[in-house]
């Protein structure tokens, strides 16, 4: 019977601290400094896909003018077969970059700019369409997943610079 009334007492301090605490979207918090991007559509199937999800991320509720420019240029590669301890696999390694550059839409200037990247592992099949299947699946997680680590970097970017 104390321990039930130990742990809601526990659970009640915990909520009481974190009751100050806010959570809010990442457009969200750039619409509070003023701060709209406009996202540059990257080419092909992997720039589309990654353009809707950056701009998902870094939606606001909010209306206006947008301040700054965000363009992206869009890479990959992957390998074969992957060697893991003098054993060859049949696994490909497909690597995806994003070279970014965000502008100030007011000044013209390049405000920051740097790559990003993401790595992931393909299995391989001896069917052509699987593994057709297996690259264009991978092309595309990676492209939300680099549109996930853009944002972050974005976002960074304007917490250290205090925009």
């Amino acid at each position: 019977m104390w321990l039930s009334r130990l742990l809601v007492a526990a659970c009640l301090v915990t909520l009481a601290a974190c009751a100050d605490m806010k959570v809010q979207s990442l457009g969200t918090s750039l619409a509070e400094q003023d701060i709209r991007i406009s996202v540059v559509e990257a080419g092909g199937r992997e720039g589309q896909i990654y353009s809707r999800a950056l701009r998902d991320r870094l939606a606001s509720s909010g209306v206006g003018l947008e301040t700054h420019s965000l363009s992206t240029t869009i890479s990959s590669s992957s390998t074969s077969t992957l060697s893991v301890s003098g054993q060859s696999s049949q696994l490909k390694k497909m690597t995806m970059s994003a070279n970014i550059t965000l502008v100030d839409l007011d000044s013209g200037e390049a405000v920051f700019s740097g790559t990003v990247s993401a790595n992931a592992t393909l299995g391989t099949v001896s069917s052509i369409f699987a593994n057709d299947r297996s690259d264009r699946h991978g092309r595309e997680r990676l492209a939300r997943l680099l549109a996930e680590r853009v944002a972050a970097r974005i976002h960074l970017h304007f917490l250290d610079n205090d925009a």
